[in-house]
């Protein structure tokens, strides 16, 4: 005998099937989002994770001079930063130099920053190199694209302060990273006399964006959740490095901008902005050089107008 399945069943099970649909749904978002938001943790963790590159032996002794090894506490105090400190005998003037992101004080332009470092001594000036936080051998720091890498060289003005150095004879020299850490902190300190800044960017998201896809593999869907989840886990927006918003700020205090035309990596519209903002800037723009290459180009002009630009500004 066959079974016939009611009507008033045929309707239930029928209704079931939307319940099930809904019920489906909500769990493929689930995982959606599990892995969206999984994927942007991810990236956000690599893309705040800065390298460590060290070359042990190139100091400033592989040019005849005589240093002193530092740590300092940056003036935020959630850092320990790693210093040499190079002294120039009867000089009453100091530059300190900042080098760019995945880089330190013995590997900043393809490992000739002590030798910048020895021409500034040659013309006269003591010299303070530092390593960022989470770079060198400064004290671990996820990078923030110059939003707290600032405290970094405001720690470094008050140990020349407490040494003895006056208001307007500290002069800074960053590069890359080291620009936007730079014009933050002189911005925020006015004991900082003069400005270079070489290779920098004008706000960090566009950089980002155009870099996205080839840095990180991943598509730019992806960008989005990464900026929440640095938000989240690191406490900072992405998008709220932007350095022509304050460079304007320091004038008349002296700066200089320094790019390539041909840099890649941060376009030359770059400086050009920054250069807008601070109309009062010096500008050089390079030919033929990829990122933070410049001194590597140009090495003896770069030695002279950056050195000649200190001596006629600072204090």
């Amino acid at each position: 005998m066959t079974n016939k399945q009611l009507p008033n069943e045929k309707s239930k099970s029928i209704n079931r099937i939307p319940q099930i649909l809904i019920w489906v749904g909500i769990v493929l978002l689930i995982l959606f989002a599990v892995i969206y938001f999984g994927i942007g943790a991810y990236a956000a963790t690599t893309l705040t994770q800065p390298k460590r590159q060290w070359v042990e032996g190139n100091d400033p002794s592989e040019y005849n001079l005589d240093y002193e090894e530092i740590v300092f506490e940056a003036r935020d105090g959630e850092a320990e930063i790693a210093a040499w400190y190079i002294p120039s005998v009867d000089s009453q003037q100091v530059v300190i130099m900042v080098h760019g992101n995945n880089a330190s004080r013995t590997w900043e332009f393809d490992k000739k920053f002590p030798s910048m470092a020895a021409a500034l001594h040659q013309a006269g000036f003591n010299v303070l190199m530092i390593d960022l936080r989470g770079h060198g051998q400064s004290s671990d720091a996820r990078v923030t694209f110059g939003i707290t890498e600032r405290e970094d060289v405001l720690g470094a003005v008050d140990l020349l302060l407490a040494r003895g150095f006056q208001p307007g004879d500290i002069g800074v020299l960053g590069v890359s990273l080291g620009s936007a850490t730079s014009i933050g902190a002189t911005v925020e300190e006015p004991s900082i006399g003069a400005l270079v800044i070489d290779s920098g960017f004008a706000e960090i998201y566009p950089v980002v964006q155009e870099q996205w896809q080839g840095a990180s593999g991943l598509p730019n869907l992806f960008l989005t959740p990464t900026r929440w989840m640095i938000r989240l886990l690191y406490g900072y927006d992405l998008a709220s490095s932007r350095p022509v918003e304050e460079i304007g700020l320091i004038e008349p205090r002296p700066i200089m901008i320094i790019h390539c035309k041909t840099d890649t990596y941060i376009p030359v519209v770059h400086a050009e902005q920054l250069s807008q903002a601070a109309p009062s800037a010096e500008v050089w723009l390079l030919e033929q050089c990829d990122h933070a290459r410049t001194y590597n180009t140009e090495q003896a002009n770069y030695e002279q107008m950056v050195s000649e630009f200190f001596a006629a500004n600072l204090r």
